[in-house]
């Protein structure tokens, strides 16, 4: 047997070798990138699972098949990622046989594992010469599954031994269990968190999208500005003349639900509702590092309802708390433009493009602020610079082709 194992040795781990680049390469095309390891099963545990196997089941050693002569595990951060994993598999190679690990009895201390069998790509197999139906296994788990497994191989399966002493019998399955519900959590936290960055996303989008709208170029040359009080809302019709927030229904939420609250609010264009969902957070004084976060949204709120002062002392409360906060600089900077404060807006933009200059909106809002001081090839250089940024933005495409004109009288 051992003959048989060692001419095979070379090849499998040849093969097995192959096979976990293929799996890296589908990976990688999909930005997928968990911890991912391989290895030939030893002649010793291969020997041991035969007989064992042979003894069990009645069939001679040589004809008993042992599944995980290869072997492959995949970690990755989250419940989540499992899922994906196992769907790229399932596309990419034959799954023979699929099988939840302590998904159907709960063992006192087990641990949870998805195990695929693939068929190994004759490809592969006719690479390295072996025979025609080799499979490998692979393992699926998470980083914490991967830790756990990792304990009760050496506590529990390498040493044949299933504690009797009940305190010690708690303690495991005690600890299997907060594991378990690590992973649950992290999973909601990492929810919650893509969750709140799409609504930030959305919130961002829409606020950039007025500015421009407020900083259009008319047939004249003059850039558009709404006057103080002057919606500058889509939807103004959209919003309830009476908001439903209660701030004494609000007690048992979490800052976080609150904030998501506001964002969907916001979103939604209920502006006076998120405006009051902002300010109830910030009476529940949250954070340093959020505060200034929640600042700068209510003032976009303030912004979309045109109330430009209150919008100002709200970016410049946020910019007192984080002097280097390139977002709060650019939205005063918007501000202050607005009011036509040139030098401070200029002063403001500076900073920001300072900090970030890979933004293109900041560099159109400098090259307005120039153009109204006068300085046509200033705002002629901001232009280009935030056009070989985003190519294809028509404002900047006309605001820079107005300028031109203008520079050609």
């Amino acid at each position: 047997m051992q003959l048989i194992y060692n001419s095979r040795y070379q090849g499998y781990k040849s093969a097995l070798k192959d096979l976990q680049a293929q799996i890296e390469k589908v990976f990688k095309k999909i930005s997928i990138w968990p911890s991912i390891k391989s290895r030939v099963k030893s002649f010793k545990s291969y020997y041991r699972k035969k007989i064992t196997k042979a003894k069990n089941t009645g069939f001679p050693e040589q004809g008993c098949t042992i599944p995980d002569m290869l072997g492959i595990r995949i970690v990755c951060p989250f419940l989540e990622d499992i899922k994906e994993i196992e769907m790229v598999l399932g596309r990419e190679f034959q799954i023979l046989d699929y099988e939840q690990k302590g998904s159907s009895s709960f063992r006192e201390f087990g641990y949870e594992s998805t195990h695929l069998i693939i068929k190994v790509p004759p490809k592969i197999i006719k690479k390295h010469n072996l025979e025609e139906d080799l499979i490998c296994e692979v393992q699926i788990r998470t980083i914490l599954q991967d830790a756990w497994a990792e304990v009760e191989h050496e506590l529990v399966y390498k040493a044949e031994f299933s504690p009797f002493d009940e305190p010690l019998k708690r303690k495991l399955a005690a600890l299997n269990a907060n594991l378990t519900l690590s992973d649950i959590i992290f999973q909601e936290i990492r929810n919650y968190q893509r969750q709140l960055h799409l609504e930030l996303k959305k919130r961002r989008g829409t606020f950039f999208e007025e500015v421009r709208k407020l900083s259009s170029i008319q047939p004249n040359g003059r850039v558009y500005r709404a006057a103080e009080g002057e919606s500058s809302s889509d939807d103004k019709n959209t919003e309830a003349k009476e908001s439903h927030f209660k701030a004494a229904a609000s007690e048992s939420k979490t800052i976080d639900d609150l904030l998501l609250e506001a964002l969907y609010a916001h979103n939604s264009h209920k502006i006076t509702q998120a405006i009051e969902i902002y300010t109830y957070i910030l009476s529940l004084k949250p954070g340093e590092q959020l505060q200034p976060i929640i600042y700068i949204h209510r003032g976009m709120a303030y912004f979309s309802q045109s109330r430009y002062s209150l919008a100002m002392e709200d970016f410049s409360e946020a910019l007192s708390l984080n002097p280097e906060n390139d977002k709060a600089l650019y939205y005063r900077g918007v501000m202050y433009s607005i009011i036509q404060d040139y030098p401070k807006a200029l002063a403001d933009l500076n900073r920001c493009i300072n900090l970030n200059p890979s933004w293109a909106d900041p560099l159109l809002s400098r090259a307005q602020v120039y153009f109204h001081l006068g300085d046509n090839p200033k705002a002629l250089t901001d232009c280009e610079e935030a056009l070989s940024l985003e190519p294809g933005l028509e404002q900047l495409i006309s605001f820079r082709n107005f300028i031109r004109s203008e520079m050609e009288l």
